[in-house]
């Protein structure tokens, strides 16, 4: 477990209750939002999608806290450029919520207290806590604690020094009993993602789905960044299948859950087909799953635990 100055570095402490996370007693779902930009879109639909969902939302960047503020709100008709937006209440009497400007859903707030826990760190393959370079880049979105390199379309707004912790430090304070398992454990950190998911340790293997950034378009573009075919070695070694490449997000699922699922009757989301000429891995389309985050994982984790899943976690 994080010690108590870096719990409050983090923003984590606020929301404990004897050293766990203190969430809906109803809730026994859980996904974790790694780099949620300006608007946090993957944590609003989540938590627009069911109201029992809860969302541990990661971020390092103190521009980015200040527009889901909604400090920078001002005289924009849609500051979310059409997603669902989180806003926290910043103001007194003001609480935190989803928020949608246009779209189906315009005008829709979403009250998420005890719903939506926001930590203001990066996360890292760290054996202990500590501060790193975070590079600011001009462009919503690219910034990340690697280096751009040249060939980055991007520039270097400014430098920021971050709080760095590992995905296995924040898993130490989620209260197991009540969520067995991870529902969807997103990743969008510009080169260092396979380094989250690494992160994550032992506790990888409870987590359902992971969505993590690999587009072709971003190769070359920052110091040290993973491969596709290493991306692809170390989810296949640790029990995951890829199901679903839409061009710059790849979804997989853990295998261990397969048997659980099988039976649900979902279909695929239609993405474009995985043809990379460095992987090895062989695609199943039979499988009868949808992993669609805009629209779908809304209430298959009811349907497992009414199964009796076993407790996988460590």
């Amino acid at each position: 477990m994080l010690n108590k100055t870096t719990l409050t570095k983090i923003g984590l402490d606020k929301y404990l209750e004897n050293g766990v996370l203190k969430t809906l007693k109803s809730s026994r779902k859980l996904c974790i939002d790694v780099g949620l930009s300006e608007v946090a879109p993957y944590s609003a639909t989540w938590l627009l999608n069911d109201p029992d969902r809860c969302v541990i939302g990661i971020e390092p960047l103190e521009y980015n806290w200040e527009r889901l503020d909604g400090k920078h709100d001002d005289g924009k008709e849609d500051p979310a450029d059409g997603w669902a937006a989180i806003r926290l209440g910043t103001q007194e009497g003001e609480s935190d919520k989803v928020k949608t400007w246009s779209g189906v859903n315009a005008g829709q707030e979403l009250p998420i207290e005890n719903r939506f826990f926001g930590l203001r760190c990066a996360i890292d393959d760290v054996r202990e806590p500590v501060k790193k370079d975070f590079y600011h880049m001009s462009d919503p979105g690219n910034s990340s604690l690697l280096r751009p390199t040249k060939e980055h379309p991007g520039s270097i707004k400014k430098m920021e020094r971050v709080q760095c912790v590992s995905l296995q430090h924040i898993f130490s304070h989620i209260d197991w009993k009540q969520f067995l398992i991870v529902e969807h454990l997103k990743v969008d950190c510009e080169g260092n993602d396979l380094q989250v998911i690494k992160s994550a340790g032992k506790w990888l293997k409870g987590v359902l789905f992971v969505t993590m950034e690999m587009s072709p378009n971003n190769i070359g573009h920052n110091v040290d960044e993973y491969s596709w075919g290493e991306a692809v070695r170390y989810m296949s070694e640790n029990g995951f299948e890829m199901i679903r490449d839409d061009g710059g997000n790849v979804v997989w699922m853990n295998l261990r859950f397969a048997d659980q699922t099988r039976y649900m009757n979902y279909h695929r989301h239609n993405g474009h087909a995985i043809i990379r000429p460095d992987s090895r891995l062989i695609v199943n389309f039979a499988n009868p799953f949808v992993v669609n985050p805009d629209a779908g994982l809304t209430y298959w984790c009811d349907n497992i635990f009414e199964d009796n899943l076993v407790k996988i976690v460590p």
